[in-house]
């Protein structure tokens, strides 16, 4: 991540990057660029806690060593949790755990509680800003636990348009000082760079239009997870991939860098409650190089220097830097959104599926759950469909058919895997989120 983030602003003079390859808004960037960086909530606190609520985050299936966490003080002192899931999944089930459509239905938030706010939150506009406001008046600990291992570490890094590494906002002039001193460099680009979405729409612009993008470097990235169009926006530009396998980017790619896998390189994962934890290479005599490495080279070529032929040479610079002490950004709420659809579809990933990293992995494949659709007992009733009879969830794009679990939701909602056997949302309704309908198929 860190070396993404020097190669961009220093080899290609640009704020233009993002590390998250998934449904994102600029919500979730302003929350992550203010409010993110200095959340300390730990375990600790979970097994202190007098109460846990859940705001678009499953930990059964996103983060388990943080569900066993919670149901281990669940059955050690009947902790209460609350979430804001579709339906009473099976983690919510062995949670004992009370469903809610909001954070503002919990009313009795302290400085004991813990508020754990997982990525999928940022897919309801305003659910981030009213779970911020609500464990800021009550004193109640925050935490931020993205299902990816890598993405508190990618903050941190500064593989974020409105951050440098150490947290430090690109607009501010001191703030960039620090960091051209470090990198030896005589400026850095000052304006706020591109999300996700805006890189992927400027791909497609006209290039005499203003902030058009004509090439894009993509390091391991699903097109799909971030969108059904994502892919398309990438075939007419100048693509290099930087991947471990083949991938639907390397099929369009002008350019493929092979890199080393987890297991080929060392390295540091910094987890959510902000921990440091460093890996030495696995495989000894493992030929790839790692992502770092081949952007040094590259830069190296461009004569933009980077100066980071090694894991350990960026490992250095970035404890030389250090976090950020001077003014921060500030979060920008925004106001939630109420629904007044008559069947709002929503999902996550369960913790086996389809991912790219479990491809060929065809036994652990036949222990992940079958994919089923949720739906409430009057919804089932109304439509005219028993459990495990077969339901077709349609959209203006296309449509899934799956059958029929009755469960415990409001009759305004049906849940799906996200992106499981039969049952992948994004490519064929076109969204992770949003109105649906389901008649008997």
């Amino acid at each position: 991540a860190y070396g993404y983030a020097k190669f961009a602003r220093v080899a290609l003079n640009t704020n233009d990057i993002d590390f998250r390859s998934r449904f994102n808004t600029e919500e979730e960037r302003s929350f992550l660029s203010s409010v993110a960086l200095n959340l300390n909530a730990t375990y600790k606190d979970i097994d202190k806690a007098d109460q846990v609520v859940l705001i678009g985050f499953e930990p059964e299936d996103e983060s388990p060593i943080v569900f066993l966490r919670i149901y281990k003080q669940v059955r050690k002192r009947a902790l209460k949790v609350a979430t804001d899931a579709a339906f009473a999944s099976r983690g919510s089930k062995k949670l004992s755990a009370q469903l809610i459509k909001s954070i503002s239905e919990i009313s009795n938030l302290t400085d004991k509680s813990v508020v754990i706010i997982g990525e999928r939150a940022a897919e309801v506009a305003g659910s981030i800003s009213a779970t911020v406001a609500a464990a800021k008046s009550s004193g109640a600990k925050l935490a931020w636990i993205s299902r990816r291992a890598g993405e508190r570490g990618a903050i941190v890094a500064g593989a974020l348009g409105t951050l440098l590494p150490g947290g430090r906002p690109v607009t501010d002039a001191g703030a960039r000082v620090d960091v051209q001193s470090a990198w030896g460099v005589n400026s850095l680009p000052t304006a706020v760079g591109k999300s996700t979405n805006e890189i992927l729409e400027a791909l497609n612009k006209d290039s005499d239009q203003d902030g058009a993008l004509d090439a894009v470097v993509i390091g391991g990235v699903d097109p799909l997870d971030i969108s059904d169009s994502a892919l398309t926006q990438l075939l007419n530009t100048f693509v290099v991939s930087l991947e471990i396998s083949h991938s639907a980017v390397t099929a369009i790619a002008d350019v493929v860098l092979p890199v080393a896998a987890v297991v080929e390189k060392g390295g540091t994962f910094i987890d959510w409650q902000g921990s440091s934890r460093s890996f030495e290479k696995a495989i000894e005599d493992a030929v790839p190089r790692s992502d770092v490495k081949i952007l040094s080279a590259l830069a190296d070529e461009m004569g933009t220097p980077i100066n980071l032929p090694s894991v350990a040479s960026a490992s250095r610079e970035i404890n030389s830097l250090g976090n950020w002490d001077g003014a921060q950004i500030e979060f920008k709420p925004v106001t939630q959104s109420n629904s007044n659809s008559d069947l709002t579809l929503s999902s996550w990933r369960q913790l086996l599926d389809l991912g790219s990293l479990q491809e060929g992995e065809d036994n652990l494949a036949g222990t992940a759950r079958k994919a089923l659709a949720h739906i409430s007992a009057n919804r089932a009733a109304q439509i005219g469909v028993a459990n495990g009879g077969q339901v077709r969830i349609s959209s203006d794009k296309g449509s899934i058919t799956l059958p029929v679990e009755i469960s415990e939701m409001a009759d305004n909602s049906i849940w799906v895997p996200r992106n499981s056997i039969n049952s992948q949302v994004i490519p064929n309704l076109g969204f992770v989120r949003g109105d649906v309908k389901v008649v008997k198929a």
